[in-house]
């Protein structure tokens, strides 16, 4: 663990939300790129999160404070993904969600921006999605790819008959997953599944493997 990330991650136990979003912004200045923002500081600072207050009431909204600054900058840093997005278009569109209940959407919005990195056309349209809502959208928009965002494991199961209706109505759409719950049940979860991307490297080798233009 490098001095930069303890630094940020001591800010963001204190929840000094000011401190914290100026010392990234900072470090962006100074020639910090997107992706070491948020591999190595946005992701695991919320993935490795271990709350050490023995009151779970307490630890819900310590996680929801350290959330929400994490929030802040990923909205206050987007210029910056403005001015980095100089790949070549890919000509395809991704709907990406969060399914029903599932309110962790810092996963989602990263995977966003990563594939919108990347060149393509991105639709993000929230956290806790209801299905119908999901299919609204994918009737309307007509994508290529639907990508969806899995953190609580109690979640799989509804996502799996999510996923087996939308194969149902709209085959030609292929499914993405992601998030922490998918990392570790993924294989047990019975969820019909194309793809599985985790991480910036996951989503450039799909672009690199599945696209009509190259990296």
């Amino acid at each position: 663990m490098n001095q930069e990330y303890q630094t940020f991650l001591s800010l963001l136990d204190q929840e000094k939300k000011d401190e914290a979003i100026l010392f990234i912004h900072d470090l962006l200045k100074q020639g910090m790129d997107l992706i070491d923002m948020y591999e190595n500081f946005l992701v695991p600072s919320l993935a490795n999160y271990a709350c050490d207050n023995e009151s779970e009431d307490i630890c819900i909204w310590k996680e929801h404070t350290r959330t929400s600054i994490v929030r802040t900058i990923l909205d206050s840093t987007y210029p910056y993904l403005i001015e980095a997005k100089k790949r070549t278009p890919v000509h395809k569109l991704i709907v990406i969600a969060c399914p029903e209940e599932e309110y962790h959407e810092i996963g989602a919005l990263v995977a966003a921006n990563y594939f919108y990195l990347m060149g393509y056309q991105v639709k993000y349209i929230g956290a806790n999605t209801p299905g119908f809502e999901i299919k609204s959208a994918l009737k309307v928009m007509k994508p290529n790819y639907l990508a969806l965002s899995i953190t609580n494991y109690y979640h799989l199961m509804k996502t799996k008959h999510l996923v087996e209706d939308i194969k149902k109505d709209f085959p030609n759409i292929e499914i993405i997953l992601g998030g922490q719950a998918i990392k570790k049940y993924a294989e047990t979860s019975g969820i019909h599944y194309d793809y599985i991307l985790n991480s910036y490297d996951d989503i450039k080798a799909f672009r690199g493997d599945h696209d009509e233009t190259s990296l």
